[in-house]
């Protein structure tokens, strides 16, 4: 396709959104990407400027028009460009920009890529790449254009679909996407009404559009989410399961049957106090009106106890004109009486948590004081709940000196009480336990720090949630067991571990923050070597190639332990462990990964090799082998650099020698001593012996001449 066609195509496609398009965020830097309403601000008169400059570049099999938007395909938080796929003669193609600083799903990136699936968008493939407008490297997702446009268009106008048809055309492909990610144990999390495009010209049949580009349920409207996950932020809301799909494909029903975004002339906040008083059904049918053919499975799928939500086998049932089993209770036991928090009436436990997630100072006096306990036991009926509330009442009055902080786990446990099935919330902080490394993520790169996330670990409220639900659950028991490993490593301080090893071990597809390759999007450990050649280009003489991010990072994506690096690396003042530690590991990775020449970095881990050269005790081996290392650094191999001073035979040759020559040192330093501190005493001994001697051989001289004498008076 020439750029010409792609030019009257966008022309098109811009008089098909019109000027009144809905505001979108503006991905012009990282971090642009912020959850946004896609239909909200309809009026609000933006622009969009397609250029057809011929401004493009090659992405792996595509070649793709950085000035030539593509706003009908826009998804969530991310803009799209026209593409060309240059395997491909036929078929259109484009690009997806994914903001750099949110973390992608590696998951169903790897599941779908490739992959036709009745019902998805088809993703062609994927790329980490350089995208001019943000000045660094991203992630770019290459999509199949759907045949039929958006279902719902930016103005927030919807495309007509017959009620009689939404079975047919709605229900049914979607639920095939559902079961097909369901069997791998994967959920969607981005199914809503502005997501869907046709499939055809006709319309005939809807697909669903991307769903990896960002944390899951990032760019979902709070509406759409349950009442347990809607408390969470954004980025903490967590994978889910199939059965918070369900509820969102419930709510995209009943958005294509009204017409338009149910409650959306309310407020995110009285949006979650109406569900949360009347339940999601209710808050609904109180201020919408529903088709009478849509009720059962809107009902069915918006129910708030996922024990009692429709399934698949409800929504075949329905879909074959068969009766199903009705919904029971779907809204939360009330109070007979209110408790109040900050001037505001609250009647059921879930409304309560969340009154006190928001009043976190005010809600202590109430919680202390035994007003909640007294109206969960009074008011509800619920003694289970009021044991419990007693019980973190008990563990407070036994807290020693920190008070305080003892104070804030109260709030954080009887809010997870109150709500077990909710986010843990602690202060400013709200996410699903599932959630918890996409929050991180967020937060370390949009400027709060990885403090919140710290304090809620520290203080070990995770563990109360667990404590709190009932029942068996694999999830929840894969949950547990990596939620001890998150513990562990907030207790050690040292390189490799801290907050840093729990990013990398919870988000598969979070690129190393370390600001000396942050900026190259590194996801996969075969990309850090490279990226950390291309940094030495630059780099200051007394620098490490390895620091905090970059040692956590390898040690969660290399498939050989690291932890005796590590541990080598806890002491920096000990720099001849320290800087063969760091050697080890980055020579671990050539090995494993590549590439064979790096001559960049090995020049700067050549430059600071002398420490780990003084493990070498004798002066001419010292010499031959820092005469050795330039050559080494020449050929780029960090490996050979490594062996070089970690040559065991050397090392232990090295060691015999010297301590034969201590050996031979010692004594030859002992003879000295004796030599020089005895000298007077050897003097005397002398002149005694000599003394004794001239004594004993005049003896024997006189008894010779006597003997002599007496011999010749004899003869």
């Amino acid at each position: 396709m020439n750029i010409g066609i792609m030019a009257e195509q966008a022309e098109d496609q811009k008089q098909d959104v019109s000027n009144d398009a809905g505001q979108r965020p503006e991905m012009d830097k990282p971090g642009g990407g912020a959850p946004v309403d896609e239909t909200a601000d309809a009026n609000a008169n933006r622009e969009e400027e397609i250029s057809t400059g011929g401004k493009n570049l090659e992405i792996g099999n595509f070649r793709v028009f950085t000035d030539l938007r593509l706003p009908e395909f826009d998804m969530g938080h991310c803009k799209a460009y026209a593409a060309d796929n240059l395997r491909r003669s036929e078929g259109n193609a484009f690009a997806l920009v994914t903001d750099p600083v949110l973390p992608t799903r590696y998951d169903l990136i790897k599941f779908l890529s490739g992959v036709h699936m009745a019902g998805q968008i088809d993703l062609l493939d994927s790329a980490i790449a350089h995208w001019p407008i943000f000045g660094r490297k991203t992630m770019v997702l290459f999509f199949e254009k759907p045949k039929g446009g958006h279902v719902i268009v930016s103005s927030g106008k919807q495309r007509s679909i017959n009620e009689q048809d939404i079975a047919a055309s709605v229900v049914e492909p979607l639920m095939n996407v559902l079961q097909a990610l369901g069997e791998k144990g994967l959920t969607h999390r981005a199914v809503r009404a502005t997501n869907l495009f046709f499939g055809d010209p006709e319309g005939g049949k809807v697909i669903l559009g991307d769903c990896a580009s960002g944390p899951p349920g990032y760019d979902q409207p709070l509406v759409y989410e349950t009442t347990a996950r809607m408390a969470a932020d954004p980025a903490g809301r967590g994978v889910g399961t199939l059965s918070d799909d369900l509820y969102a494909l419930g709510m995209t029903l009943a958005e294509l049957a009204i017409g338009r975004r149910p409650l959306a002339n309310m407020t995110d906040q009285e949006i979650m106090d109406i569900k949360l008083s009347k339940g999601s059904f209710q808050a609904i049918a109180s201020q919408e009106k529903l088709p009478l053919i849509m009720i059962e499975p809107v009902r069915g799928l918006l129910c708030d106890d996922p024990e009692e939500r429709w399934g698949f086998a409800e929504l075949h049932a329905w879909l074959d004109g068969r009766r199903t089993k009705p919904v029971q209770g779907n809204t939360e036991k009330r109070a007979a009486r209110s408790q109040n928090i900050s001037g505001k009436d609250y009647y059921t436990v879930r409304a309560l948590a969340q009154g006190v997630a928001k009043n976190w100072v005010n809600a202590l006096t109430p919680l202390r004081d035994g007003t909640v306990e007294i109206w969960l036991r009074r008011g509800l009926g619920d003694n289970d709940r009021a044991k419990a509330m007693a019980d973190a009442m008990r563990q407070l009055q036994w807290a020693g000196a920190d008070k305080r902080s003892a104070e804030e786990v109260l709030v954080a446990r009887s809010i997870l009480i109150l709500d077990p099935s909710g986010p843990v919330r602690y202060k400013g902080f709200s996410a699903m336990v599932d959630g918890f490394g996409n929050m991180l993520s967020y937060d370390v790169q949009h400027g709060s720090g990885p403090q919140r996330f710290s304090d809620v670990i520290v203080r070990d409220i995770p563990a109360f949630w667990f404590g709190r639900q009932e029942g068996y659950s694999p999830e929840v028991q894969r949950l547990q067991s990596a939620y001890k490993n998150l513990r562990y490593y907030i207790q050690q301080k040292s390189a490799g571990y801290g907050y840093e090893r729990c990013l990398y071990s919870m988000v598969r597809n979070q690129h190393c923050l370390s600001p000396m390759i942050e900026q190259e999007y590194v996801v996969d450990i075969a990309q850090l070597l490279p990226a950390l050649e291309k940094a030495a280009e630059n780099v200051s003489d007394d620098a490490w190639p390895v620091d905090r991010h970059i040692a956590a990072f390898i040690a969660t994506r290399l498939e050989d332990d690291v932890e005796g690096q590590l541990m080598a690396m806890q002491n920096p003042s000990d720099e001849v462990e320290y800087s063969r530690a760091i050697i080890s590991m980055l020579a671990v990775v050539q090995w494993r990964h590549g590439p064979d020449n790096l001559q960049n970095l090995s020049h700067w881990v050549a430059r600071l090799m002398e420490p780990a050269v003084k493990v070498f005790h004798s002066k001419a081996r010292r010499e031959r082998v820092e005469t050795e290392i330039p050559k080494l650094a020449k050929r780029g191999n960090l490996v050979e650099l490594y062996n070089l001073i970690n040559d065991e035979q050397e090392r232990r040759k090295d060691q015999s020698e010297f301590v034969e020559a201590v050996a031979e040192y010692s004594e030859a330093e002992s003879e000295v001593f004796d030599l020089e501190s005895s000298g007077p005493a050897r003097l005397e001994m002398a002149e005694k012996v000599g003394q004794q001697a001239a004594a004993f051989a005049s003896t024997m001289i006189a008894l010779l001449t006597v003997s002599a004498l007496f011999l010749m008076h004899i003869f």
